[in-house]
């Protein structure tokens, strides 16, 4: 390669015409043994680069509405530290922003609401395990290194994507990661950390420390080379979940875990201790932990498990099930009979919640939408209009006092595309709404999707599927022969007696006697 290398942020405009938007350069780089960025060397003081990297930029961008003003940005970091937050559409610097670190960030940057100031925090995770809380403004909240806590003087040498929830039930969101250090004996190990998300300080029973395979090197790289661990999956596996609703509709204010005990539950299965559960594949093993006790499980597979586990009710027996895909491509599920499935404990968009901006596991996270089992259900509509009951929940401490950011967008759409809505509107309170939607694409089968956009831009969403009139014609030809049948059976029922040709009445009718009437009904 040669000597410079150059990052850029470009728009891509989906519509009627096709087209490449605005493109805005990143970093520019100079010789890669010493590489400097020419491009921001006047704007912000630079850090030298110690990881001798060039001006990469390796991290999934995050979009959202960091400052509430009604329009979208996009946050991204670089291998020199820098990060990023421009405007979506004209591609110019938020005010407080860039911001440099002293290492590389290559993973995707976190948003989420975890001070309960109805503002967004980004949580930004570097190469050397460092882990940086900046409010909206750039302004640094708190910082966390995880190395030199955990092991100091160890080498990092795998890191995982980071997740969001309450790991210990306690109302508040934590951040889980996983790391794989080798320490100067010698020694790998793999660790699972939880901090608190508000304060970065380590919860209860973390870190834990797990025995950790060696980094398998196919010769594509030196020593040193850096493995992207699987990301932790926040599930909870209770087989008593009745808490959640309270939880959900606790509108921001502080939580007590009701007293879990296997006397007092009728199903004690996943442990009786509060919160989620972290799953983690390390090597071939599958590690499943109670955040509230730091009880673990250990489930070998057999194969190296590569990705992150996902969640879903896989089979259709309104349970949650486990799915997990291995080094070699085969995928397996562990079915959990005794979770029950609940659309805010399903986990099955690859390491992002939802498709778009959504990082907090779904009971715990601020915000969120879902929809009702009378709804979900799968039936064939059989009218015009659709019956949809969903939930919409905030619980943002401060939200009750700041009726401007109690605006909640639901849409509803035929799958996924934006081009495909059937359901529009504005919400400004939380609670259970029903809404009469109909669908004007005609009859079929239909993934509903819907969606929540909260007054910072976060989508929530959920799905379901139902058919609308697909059997439409059954109906159609019963209004058709309905009434044919029951006017042929009034005319046979109530019709004249029979006229018998040989009877001698209707003979003198026909020759004009009778009545002594001629043909012409006049007298003879």
């Amino acid at each position: 390669r040669g000597i410079h290398v150059a990052s850029a942020l470009i728009a891509y405009v989906l519509d009627e015409t096709p087209r490449f938007g605005r493109e805005e350069h990143l970093d520019l780089s100079g010789d890669p043994t010493a590489p400097h960025n020419y491009t921001m060397l006047a704007d912000i003081p630079m850090i030298d680069a110690d990881e001798k990297l060039g001006a990469f930029a390796l991290g999934t961008p995050t979009v959202a509405d960091i400052d509430g003003n009604g329009e979208e940005d996009v946050l991204i970091g670089t291998s020199m530290g820098i990060i990023y937050c421009l405007h979506a559409r004209h591609m110019y610097n938020i005010d407080g922003w860039p911001v440099q670190i002293k290492n590389a960030v290559e993973s995707r940057i976190l948003l989420e609401d975890v001070i309960g100031d109805t503002n967004l925090e980004v949580f930004i995770l570097d190469v050397a395990a460092n882990i940086y809380c900046f409010d909206t403004k750039g302004q640094i909240i708190w910082r966390r290194d995880l190395i030199n806590s955990i092991f100091p003087g160890a080498e990092i040498r795998g890191l995982s994507p980071m997740t969001l929830g309450d790991v210990d039930g306690d109302g508040l969101l934590d951040i889980v990661l996983t790391i794989k250090v080798i320490t100067l004996m010698s020694q790998w190990s793999t660790f699972v950390v939880a901090i608190s998300a508000s304060t970065g300080e380590d919860i209860k029973n973390f870190p834990m420390e797990f025995d950790s395979p060696l980094l398998v090197d196919d010769g594509s790289g030196d020593s040193a080379l850096m493995q992207k661990l699987p990301q932790p999956l926040l599930i909870d596996l209770h087989g008593e979940q009745n808490h959640w609703k309270d939880y959900i509709a606790r509108n921001g204010t502080s939580w007590k875990h009701p007293t879990r005990s296997k006397e007092s539950v009728s199903d004690p299965h996943g442990g009786s201790a509060p919160g989620l559960h972290i799953v983690q594949p390390i090597g071939s093993n599958l590690y499943i932990i109670e955040g509230g006790s730091g009880c673990t499980q250990m489930i070998s597979i057999g194969e190296e498990i590569t990705a992150m586990v996902q969640a879903d009710d896989v089979h259709g027996t309104n349970n949650i099930d486990l799915v997990i895909s291995t080094k070699t491509g085969n995928i397996i599920t562990l079915d959990s009979p005794a979770v029950p499935y609940h659309p805010l404990n399903v986990w099955n968009s690859g390491e992002v919640r939802g498709r778009r901006n959504n990082f907090a596991q779904g009971f715990t996270a601020s915000q969120g939408i879902f929809v009702h089992e009378m709804s979900r259900q799968y039936r064939d509509i059989f009218g015009v209009y659709v019956p949809i009951t969903f939930e919409i929940f905030d619980n943002r401490p401060n939200a009750q006092n700041e009726k401007d950011k109690q605006i909640y967008n639901v849409e509803m759409r035929d799958g996924t595309s934006a081009k495909r809505p059937i359901f529009r509107k504005t919400y400004n309170k939380a609670g259970v709404y029903t809404e009469r939607v109909y669908i004007n694409y005609g009859p079929g089968y239909y993934t509903i999707t819907v969606l929540l956009r909260t007054s910072h831009g976060l989508i929530y969403e959920d799905v379901f599927h139902l058919g609308y009139n697909v059997h439409y014609m059954d109906g159609l030809g019963t209004l058709l022969w309905l009434p044919l049948s029951l006017a042929a059976i009034l005319i046979f029922i109530c019709s004249k007696k029979k006229i018998d040709w040989d009877d001698d009445e209707y003979d003198e009718v026909v020759r004009g006697k009778g009545r002594g009437r001629g043909i012409l009904d006049t007298s003879s």
